[in-house]
C-alpha cells in the first residue's frame, strides 16, 4: 500500500511539473473555438428632413449569453446603398448611439425612410461580425 501511494504521488508531481512548464498553459489571446458570437439590436431612429440629419440612431451589442460588449466601433449605414451615416463606440452597457448627425449628400432621404438603417460590427479575432436593422421615421 505504501509503495502504491508513493508511485501515485510521483506521478502527480510529474504531471504538475509538465502542466506548469507547458507553453499551452499561458493565457489564451483568442477564444478556443473561434470568434465569440454576438447579438445586436437596433432601435427606431428619426429623420429631420429640413435639417437633413438623423436623430437617435442606437443599437446594443451583447455576447450570445447577454453580456454587454464595450469598446466596439459600430458603423451606422444606410440599408441598400450602404453609405456611412455615422460611427459610434459601444459603452460599458454595450450601447452605441449617434444622437444626431448630418446625412451626407449622396444619401437619398427617400432610401432612409423606405429602407431604414443598419448598425454594423465588422468583426475581429475575438468577436464575430454582426449587424442589426431598423427603420427611420420623420421626426
Amino acid at each position: 500500500m505504501k509503495h502504491a501511494t508513493m508511485r501515485w504521488l510521483a506521478a502527480a508531481v510529474a504531471l504538475a511539473g509538465i502542466a506548469s512548464a507547458s507553453p499551452a498553459q499561458a493565457a489564451p489571446s483568442d477564444p478556443p473555438f473561434g470568434p465569440i458570437r454576438m447579438n445586436a439590436t437596433a432601435y427606431y431612429g428619426t429623420l429631420d428632413v429640413i435639417a437633413r440629419e438623423t436623430l437617435g440612431l442606437k443599437a446594443q451589442f451583447t455576447t450570445w449569453d447577454g453580456h454587454p460588449v464595450a469598446g466596439l466601433p459600430i458603423q451606422f449605414t444606410t440599408t441598400g446603398e450602404r453609405f456611412p451615416l455615422c460611427e459610434a463606440t459601444t459603452d460599458f452597457g454595450g450601447w452605441a448611439e449617434c444622437k444626431n448627425g448630418p446625412v451626407p449628400p449622396p444619401v437619398s432621404l427617400a432610401n432612409l425612410l423606405v429602407n431604414g438603417y443598419d448598425a454594423v460590427w465588422q468583426g475581429n479575432r475575438r468577436f464575430a461580425p454582426v449587424s442589426a436593422h431598423n427603420n427611420i421615421g420623420i421626426g
